[in-house]
């Protein structure tokens, strides 16, 4: 084993381990506790980077400005900031032109912030657009991207117009922009039917510009919506066999840092630092050799 697969990873709280009752496709997205809390908990339990959704980025940004809220997070010693979530880059009228000001707003808040990356998806559909259209928008969104020096994490999502790695792969190497990266996430891969042995052999290694993982269960609960938003299981507590997935993603050579993801009811009803604890344990605890070393 290398030495880079025993050093304890950095890993990243991704925008809902840290927002307590909030959730993706709710009305309102906003988390109900104060950022300058949710910072100080997210440093006191081991973290190395924070993740902040759109609607909390605008609220900060309008309450405490993004010079103090990076103050906050500089001095928290994290390092590491992604902003997420970008939707439809592909569509057109009145959707496209609430994109465009989403799009303006996450560009800010990543160039004001110093973010490594922004989370890109692409939606939920029932008849998914031909990859042909998907690409030509993410290579124009790119190219907008890498003028303003940021980069994209696109994730694909088995209830969107992307719903396989492999179409993502397809979306994102038909640019040639260096902002044009991909999000890996172990629940998406193992929801598409890719297997972790096979994954790296489809995914290319330079196109990847972050990875998350999380856990989850054989049996869909609802949805595949609902499931990923209710029912996501703490790292090694679920069936998707977390630990392989990290052993191979890092046998593949990936040395950036790792972004955890628990989007569920459970995780929700939990205190701020009790949750945070939690899950940063469980992570850690899937990686080799890193839990002896904390």
């Amino acid at each position: 084993m290398t030495k880079e697969n025993t050093m304890t990873p950095q890993l990243i709280a991704s925008c809902w381990i840290s927002a307590g009752d909030a959730a993706p496709g709710r009305p309102d997205e906003r988390s109900p506790l104060p950022i300058a809390e949710r910072i100080a908990s997210i440093a006191q339990t081991g973290w190395s980077g924070v993740g902040l959704v759109h609607a909390d980025l605008v609220q900060a940004r309008d309450t405490i400005g993004y010079a103090e809220l990076s103050r906050l997070i500089r001095e928290a010693g994290i390092d590491i900031v992604e902003v997420e979530f970008l939707n439809g880059w592909w569509a057109t009228g009145a959707e496209r032109a609430e994109s465009d000001i989403h799009r303006a707003e996450l560009f800010e808040a990543a160039s004001a912030l110093g973010a490594r990356h922004i989370k890109v998806g692409a939606g939920m559909a029932d008849d998914p657009l031909p990859l042909s259209t998907i690409a030509s928008a993410f290579s124009d969104l790119a190219d907008e991207a890498a003028e303003s020096g940021i980069r994209l994490a696109l994730e694909a999502t088995p209830f969107s117009h992307l719903r396989t790695t492999q179409e993502a792969v397809k979306v994102a190497t038909q640019s040639d922009s260096p902002a044009a990266g991909l999000m890996i996430d172990i629940w998406h891969t193992y929801r598409g039917g890719l297997s972790h042995n096979d994954l790296w052999d489809v995914v290319p290694m330079e196109r990847v510009a972050a990875v998350e993982i999380d856990d989850g269960y054989k049996d869909v609960v609802g949805t595949l919506f609902e499931d990923t938003i209710n029912n996501r299981a703490y790292c090694g507590e679920g069936d998707f066999d977390t630990r392989t997935f990290i052993q191979r993603t890092l046998d593949a050579g990936y040395q950036g840092p790792w972004g955890v993801e628990i989007i569920s009811a459970e995780h929700r009803s939990l205190p701020l630092t009790e949750g945070l604890k939690r899950a940063y344990e469980t992570a850690i605890g899937c990686f080799p050799g890193a839990q002896h070393q904390r």
